[in-house]
C-alpha cells in the first residue's frame, strides 16, 4: 500500500476493509508515482497560458482518473488528486492554478461514484480560490465547482455551508464574469439542494441570520434570492424560522436599491400570505380568528417585537410594512396578542399623525381592531398600557403648538353639538373643524386616539387608571392648554370621566382652576376658559361644576385671579347654551320672591324643595360672584332681586370706597343689560309700576357711573320710563316690596339682620331660603378686601 502522512502510514483502510481516505493531500514522495501516470505533455500543458491546452490536458486527467477508479485502484486515483491539489490549485503561480482547478473538475468527472470519497479532498481549493486575486482563477473555480457539483449532486449538498458561504462573497465580486459564473453556480446549487434530502435548514438558517447583516446590494440580492427558492419548496418549512430572518428582510426595504426593496418586499408578502393561509384553514375548521388560538409555527413573541421595534423605522416603508403585518397580526391572532398589547399600541399611536396616508390609514385600522379587543382577559396588564398612553401624552405636549385664537361661536357651536354625549370622537373628527386641525398640530391624531384609549381604560381598567391620577392630570391639563379644539374637548371627557366619583370631581375642578392661574394661565383663561368651562358643564352638570367652583372661589387668597375668574363665570353663566339650567333655576328666584308664600296653593312641599334649591344656587354663587361687583349686580338682575340689587349700589356708594376698577366693572355691567341675555328685563321697564326696584336699580347704576360712553347708553334707555312714574319710584318701592322698605328702616345698616315681629310670613319664608342681609354682609367684606389690595 502506499505511505501517509503521519510515519509514512495512511489510514487508507478501516478495520471493515472499506476504504476510507483522508481530505489530507499526500506528501510529494508519496504521490512521485502520480508524476508516473499523466504524459510529461500533460503536465506541461495543465498550466500553460492557453486556455485550450488546459482544456486538452483536463480531458486527459479524467480519462486516466476514470480509469483508475473503474480497476478500484483508489490509491493511486488519491496520489494524483494530491499532485493535482498541491502542485497546481494551491501553486503561487496562476496558470498553475488555473490549470489546477480544471484538472481537479476533470478529475471529479472521472471519478464515477467515488464521490463521497474524495469530494472532502477536492472541494476545500475549489473554494479557497474564490478568494484569489487573480480575477481568471476565480472564474475558472466558479466552473470547476459547477462541474462538480453537476456530476456530484446529492453527495455534493453535504459541503452546502460551505459552498453557500463562498457564493455569498462572490455575490459581491467586482468582476462581471465572474459574477456571471457564480449566478451560473447559484441556480445549479439551488436545483440540488431542493431536491436533497440531506439538506440541513437549520445550519443554513445560522448562515443566513449572519449574513444578512451584510448591506452589500448583490450580496443582498443573493441571500433574498435563497430564502425565496427555499420557500417555494414544499418540503421545506421556511415560515418556522421567520423570526431568524425576518429583521434582515425589513431592513432591506429601506436599501437605496429599489429591485432588493421590491424582491424583499415581495419575499414578506409570500411568508404573510402564507401565514393569512393558516388563519384560513383555522376559519374553515370552523376556529374564530379572534376567540380561538391559531397554531404558526413561529415564535409569535419575537416577530411582534421585531415588527414593533421597526414600525419605529425612519424609513417609511420599512415603517409601513412593519405596521401591515402588525394590523393583519391583530386581526388574525386577537387576544392571543394580549400579552404584547402594550408593545402593539406604543407602535401603533405616532403612526396615526404620520404625514404619509396610508400609514396613517393602516394605523387607523389597526387601532380600531385593537379597540375592538376583548381586554378583560388576565393576559392584558393595564398598567404598562397606561405607561404607554402616558409616554405618547408626554410627546403630544412636547410637541405641540400654542392654541390658536377661540373659534367663532358658530364654529363652536356646532363642534359642540356633534361631540355631544352620543357621538363618538371618530364622527366628530370628519366634521369641518376636526379637519381644519388635521394638521396644524404636531402628532393631533396620537393625541386624541392617547386620549381615547385613556377614556377606555377608565371605563375597562377604572381603578388602575385612578392609581397613576398625580402623572396623568397635569398631562391632560396640558393638552386642554396646549392642543387643538378638538384635543381640548377629548380631554375633557376624559377628565369628566376621571370625576364621576366626588372627591375625584373636587380634586379635577380644584387643579383645572390651578391652570388658569399666572400669565400663562390668564391667557389661557381668555381663550379657552370658556370652552374648557362649558364642556365639563355639558358632561358633568352646569350646577354641580358652578358650585363646586363657586364654593372653591369663596376661599381664594388671591383676589386678582378669584375676579377674573368670577367674571368669565359670569359671562359664560349669562351667554352660553349649555348654562340654560342654572339660568332658569336663577330666574325663578324672581317667582319665589314676588309669588310664592308658605301660605299660597303654590308653595306645596314640592314647591318649597325647589325654592330651596334655587335659593341655595343664588346664595352660593352669589358669594363668589362678590369678588366683582358686576357678576353680583348681573346675577341679582338676571335673578330677579331687584331690590337686594339697590341694597348692592347703596353698599357701594354710601359704604365702600367706590375705585377705577370697580367703575370699569360698571361699564361693563351696562354692555350685558345691552345683550339679548336681558331682554326679558329690559321688557319689565315697559311697567315700572310692577317692577319700581328694577328702575331705581339701573337709575342708581346711573348715578354712580361717571360721564361716559355706557352712561349715555344707559341714559337713553331710561328716559322710556314715564315720569310721573319715577316721581312716586319709592313709594312704589314700598308698597311692593316692604323688605326694601325694612332695609331702609334700619338706616341702610348692612350687617345686622332684623328679628322684628313686624315682618310678614311672606319675607320670613323668603329670608328662610335666601339670607339676604347675610349676603349683602359677605358682598361688603369681600370688597373690602379687594380695595385694600388694590390701595396697596
Amino acid at each position: 500500500g502506499s505511505k501517509g502522512v503521519a510515519g509514512g502510514k495512511t489510514n487508507d483502510q478501516d478495520i471493515s476493509g472499506s476504504f476510507k481516505f483522508s481530505n489530507t493531500i499526500l506528501p510529494q514522495h508519496v504521490t512521485a508515482t502520480a508524476q508516473q501516470l499523466l504524459p510529461t505533455s500533460v503536465l506541461r500543458n495543465l498550466y500553460d497560458k492557453l486556455y485550450e491546452k488546459r482544456k486538452a490536458a483536463a480531458l486527459e486527467v479524467e480519462q486516466i482518473v476514470k480509469s483508475l477508479a473503474g480497476a478500484g485502484d483508489l490509491h493511486r486515483v488519491h496520489a494524483l488528486l494530491s499532485l493535482l491539489v498541491r502542485d497546481y490549485a494551491l501553486s503561487p503561480l496562476s496558470n498553475h492554478r488555473k490549470g489546477g482547478l480544471i484538472g481537479l473538475a476533470a478529475a471529479t468527472v472521472g471519478l464515477v461514484g467515488n464521490f463521497k470519497v474524495f469530494l472532502p479532498l477536492i472541494i476545500p481549493p475549489v473554494l479557497r480560490s474564490f478568494d484569489d486575486t487573480d480575477s481568471r482563477v476565480r472564474y475558472y473555480a466558479c466552473e470547476a465547482l459547477y462541474n462538480m457539483a453537476k456530476v456530484a449532486r446529492d453527495d455534493f449538498a453535504s459541503f452546502f455551508n460551505d459552498v453557500f458561504d463562498a457564493l455569498c462573497k462572490l455575490s459581491a465580486d467586482m468582476d462581471p464574469n465572474v459574477q456571471n459564473a457564480a449566478h451560473l453556480l447559484d441556480k445549479l446549487v439551488k436545483d440540488i439542494v431542493t431536491e436533497s434530502p440531506h439538506f440541513d435548514l437549520e445550519e443554513f438558517i445560522t448562515l443566513l441570520r449572519q449574513r444578512l447583516q451584510v448591506s452589500n446590494p448583490y450580496v443582498r440580492q443573493f441571500l433574498v434570492s435563497w430564502i425565496a427558492v427555499l420557500d417555494s419548496v414544499p418540503d421545506i418549512d421556511m415560515l418556522e424560522y421567520l423570526p431568524e430572518f425576518l429583521e434582515g428582510l425589513l431592513s432591506m426595504l429601506s436599501d437605496p436599491n429599489r429591485d432588493i426593496r421590491q424582491q424583499a418586499d415581495a419575499a414578506l408578502g409570500d411568508f404573510l400570505g402564507e401565514v393569512k393561509q393558516i388563519q384560513r384553514t383555522a376559519e374553515s375548521a370552523n376556529a374564530s380568528s379572534l376567540d380561538d388560538d391559531i397554531a404558526v409555527p413561529f415564535d409569535v413573541s419575537r416577530v411582534l417585537k421585531i415588527l414593533v421595534e421597526r414600525a419605529h423605522h425612519s424609513d417609511e416603508f420599512t415603517q409601513l410594512t412593519a405596521l401591515a403585518w402588525l394590523h393583519d397580526f391583530v386581526r388574525l391572532f386577537g387576544i392571543q396578542l394580549l400579552p404584547y398589547f402594550e408593545h402593539l399600541l406604543d407602535a401603533v399611536l405616532p403612526c396615526l399623525s404620520h404625514a404619509n396616508l396610508k400609514m396613517s390609514q393602516v394605523a387607523e385600522s389597526t387601532n380600531k381592531v385593537l379597540l375592538q379587543l376583548d381586554t378583560s382577559a388576565g393576559m392584558f396588564n393595564p398598567n404598562a398600557t397606561i405607561r404607554v398612553i402616558k409616554k405618547h401624552l408626554e410627546v403630544c405636549t412636547k410637541v405641540s403648538v400654542p392654541p390658536s385664537p377661540a373659534p367663532t361661536p358658530e364654529r363652536r357651536e356646532d363642534y359642540l353639538s356633534r361631540t355631544g354625549p352620543g357621538s363618538t370622537m371618530a364622527e366628530s373628527n370628519q366634521g369641518e373643524l376636526g379637519n381644519s386641525h388635521a394638521h396644524a398640530y404636531g402628532g393631533e391624531r396620537t393625541w386624541l386616539e392617547a386620549l381615547r384609549w385613556l377614556s377606555v381604560l377608565l371605563d375597562r381598567n377604572h381603578d388602575e387608571v385612578l392609581s397613576m391620577l398625580d402623572e396623568l392630570l397635569p398631562l391632560l391639563f396640558s393638552a386642554t392648554a396646549d392642543g387643538s379644539e378638538t384635543v381640548v374637548l377629548k380631554a375633557l371627557e376624559v377628565e369628566a370621566s376621571i370625576a364621576k366619583g366626588m372627591p375625584e370631581f373636587q380634586r379635577l375642578v380644584a387643579a383645572l382652576l390651578d391652570r388658569f392661574r399666572g400669565e400663562k394661565g390668564t391667557q389661557l383663561l381668555h381663550s379657552r376658559g370658556s370652552l374648557v368651562i362649558r364642556r365639563l358643564c355639558s358632561l358633568l352638570g352646569s350646577e354641580k361644576v358652578f358650585m363646586t367652583v363657586s364654593t372653591l372661589l369663596v376661599r381664594e387668597q388671591d383676589l386678582p385671579f378669584a375676579s377674573s375668574m368670577v367674571q368669565a363665570l359670569n359671562l359664560i353663566l349669562l351667554t352660553a347654551p349649555e348654562l340654560k339650567q342654572p339660568r332658569d333655576s336663577l330666574k325663578n328666584v324672581y317667582n319665589m320672591l314676588h309669588f310664592h308664600s308658605p301660605d299660597s296653593a303654590n308653595a306645596s312641599s314640592n314647591q318649597q324643595q325647589q325654592d330651596q334649591r334655587f335659593g341655595e344656587l343664588f346664595e352660593s354663587l352669589y358669594r363668589s360672584f362678590s369678588h366683582s361687583c358686576c357678576a353680583v349686580l348681573s346675577l341679582c338682575l338676571h335673578a330677579g332681586a331687584y331690590a337686594h340689587a339697590c341694597h348692592v349700589l347703596d353698599c357701594l356708594g354710601n359704604q365702600l370706597e367706590m375705585t377705577t376698577h370697580q367703575l370699569l366693572e360698571l361699564d361693563r355691567l351696562v354692555q350685558l343689560i345691552e345683550s339679548p341675555m336681558f331682554t326679558g328685563m329690559r321688557l319689565k321697564l315697559l311697567e315700572p309700576a310692577k317692577h319700581p326696584a328694577l328702575c331705581k336699580c339701573l337709575y342708581g347704576i346711573l348715578t354712580l357711573l361717571p360721564q361716559s360712553k355706557a352712561f349715555d347708553t344707559l341714559n337713553g334707555r331710561l328716559r322710556s320710563i314715564p315720569p310721573d312714574t319715577l316721581v312716586r319710584l319709592n313709594e312704589l318701592i314700598v308698597s311692593t316690596d316692604p323688605l326694601h322698605a325694612q332695609h331702609k328702616s334700619k338706616g341702610g345698616a348692612v350687617f345686622k339682620t332684623s328679628k322684628s315681629k313686624s315682618k310678614t310670613d311672606d319675607h320670613a319664608y323668603h329670608q328662610d331660603i335666601i339670607h339676604f342681609d347675610r349676603l349683602l354682609h359677605v358682598f361688603y367684606t369681600c370688597q373690602q378686601k379687594h380695595i385694600r389690595f388694590q390701595n396697596n
